[in-house]
């Protein structure tokens, strides 16, 4: 009894152990350590045990609960809907490396060429000027709005009520090309360009991944065969100019075989230019000199105002595509270009005249052969000698190495002949190499896995900010009825009794 007494409720026994206290000794709150056998007071108990006094703690306070329930399931709607979405666009390009058409026999590429060709493959996906290409073909800058993020749009409507200024086309153009350049990613392996992009709109990946392969295509097809075209433009100058000397020295040939025997037929063959090389016509082979010269130098300044109508429709051309990637068909910009356009593609004054002269002087030497038929031809050997009215250049190199014999013209014909064979020999050559080339190219790249719209969004962010939003609202009203507790200066607890006076807790009731 007087053990009792002296371990009394207001006087406890520092020698004694209680629920809740931290160990024995150490005075009247409490002793020294923590016995050994108690299991009560572990980690995972404690925090079932809060965790309980949390739940008990809410349904005493069902009013606060409820507050804090419909606002966390308020922020878990606010969440999901302003959840920022990511889509993921896939494209792969099969890369056949053989050694012929028929891609039977495979090329040995060495670990070292392999690591070059697919550095050089990411470079020319991931170039700058791709990706400033993709913006601009792709429209990217017009399409800026509907590509942002809610929570983006939000705040671009704060900004603009708090009177903010909008980012300018060319702020949204490098913004445009700095998330290309740190959303795609490029991955190149032994048979295999992969192109994989993350956006923020799912029409808008797929187009970007689209142009990105697209003009990879377009670059290898460049690096590979764009060189033949080139070699054939050049080439197909040097047939057309060989086959003008070819014209000039039959000419002249024929003009020595007239002046030595006038009624003598002649018949020289002039092999005709490949298709493609020249459309326009010759004149006659038995035509005057002083016409043929008049005429080359007329086809002459057609040629080079020909060529500049060309390259100034073409850089119209461009300029109308760059245009309506980012205006409308309506715009009075696209409008004025296809105006200038439509003027450009006909043919200007001076080119409608020279063009006038081209028929004239051909009508002319039309009727100058037809005459010659019917009249018998006289000798008049002096008359048949050129001389021009206003020569171009070829032909007074010509007059100053004409030849002066009928054995000199005849030698300079076949010389003649023969180095405009030689020429057309190693144009049918590139034309060989570059059907060749493209059917190779076709054949070593193909597109396995086109970029298409995905179905879904790479992850469910809805679902997640659900099941954090009610993870979140379960622990807020936990946490708030247990400090509502914890701060109404009222024991609901035992524990707490136990924790705070000190006071050993020996039975509860309700």
């Amino acid at each position: 009894m007087a053990r009792i007494e002296e371990a009394t409720l207001f006087r406890p026994d520092p020698k004694l152990q209680y629920p809740g206290r931290p160990g024995g000794g150490g005075g009247a709150g409490g002793g020294g350590g923590r016995g050994g056998g108690d299991d009560d007071d572990g980690p995972s108990i404690a925090i079932r045990e809060r965790i309980g006094e949390a739940a008990r703690s809410a349904r005493r306070r069902k009013g606060l609960s409820f507050v804090v329930m419909m606002l966390g399931l308020a922020l878990t709607v606010l969440g999901a809907m302003f959840a920022p979405r990511s889509y993921e666009v896939e494209s792969r390009v099969l890369v056949q490396r053989t050694a012929n058409l028929t891609g039977n026999q495979q090329v040995y590429v060495s670990p070292e060429e392999m690591r070059n060709i697919a550095r050089e493959y990411e470079e020319q996906v991931m170039a700058r000027d791709n990706i400033l290409a993709i913006v601009k073909q792709k429209d990217l800058v017009a399409r800026w709005d509907d590509m942002r993020q809610p929570h983006r749009k939000l705040i671009d409507k704060i900004n603009r009520k708090l009177g903010k200024a909008a980012p300018s086309d060319d702020e949204k153009f490098e913004a445009l090309v700095g998330n290309i350049e740190h959303r795609m990613k490029v991955w190149v392996d032994a048979t295999t360009v992969t192109v994989r992009l993350e956006w923020s709109h799912p029409e808008a990946a797929r187009d970007i991944v689209d142009a990105a392969v697209k003009n990879f295509l377009d670059a290898r097809f460049q690096s590979e065969v764009g060189v033949i075209p080139a070699r054939l433009k050049i080439q197909e100058g040097f047939v057309a100019q060989a086959h003008k000397d070819l014209e000039a020295a039959a000419s002249e040939l024929v003009r020595l075989q007239k002046a030595n025997d006038p009624n003598k037929k002649v018949n020289v063959v002039i092999p005709t230019l490949p298709q493609g090389v020249r459309d326009q016509p010759g004149p006659a082979v038995d035509a005057d000199p002083a016409l043929r010269a008049k005429l080359e130098n007329v086809r002459g300044q057609i040629a080079t105002l020909q060529d500049a109508k060309n390259r100034r429709s073409q850089e119209l051309h461009q300029q109308l595509i760059e245009k309506q990637q980012t205006l409308g068909p309506g715009h009075p910009e696209v409008i004025g270009l296809k105006q200038t356009i439509a003027a450009t593609d006909q043919d200007p004054p001076q080119l409608a005249q020279l063009r006038a002269q081209e028929r004239e002087i051909l009508n002319e030497i039309a009727a100058k052969a037809a005459a010659q038929k019917e009249a018998k031809p006289a000798p008049r050997a002096p008359t048949m000698a050129p001389v021009p009215a206003a020569p171009s250049p070829a032909p007074e190199v010509l007059a100053a190495t004409a030849p002066k014999s009928v054995q000199d013209a005849q030698v300079r014909f076949d010389t003649v002949t023969a180095t405009y064979q030689a020429l057309v020999k190693t144009l049918q050559e590139l034309q060989v190499q570059m059907q060749e080339q493209e059917a190779a190219y076709k054949n070593r790249y193909k597109i396995t896995h086109p970029a298409e719209i995905p179905a879904g969004m790479k992850r469910p962010v809805h679902l997640i900010a659900v099941a954090i939003g009610f993870l979140s609202t379960i622990a807020a009203i936990l946490a708030v009825a247990a400090l509502a507790d914890r701060f109404s200066g009222i024991f609901f607890e035992p524990r707490e009794v136990r924790d705070r006076l000190g006071l050993p807790v020996f039975a509860t009731f309700s």
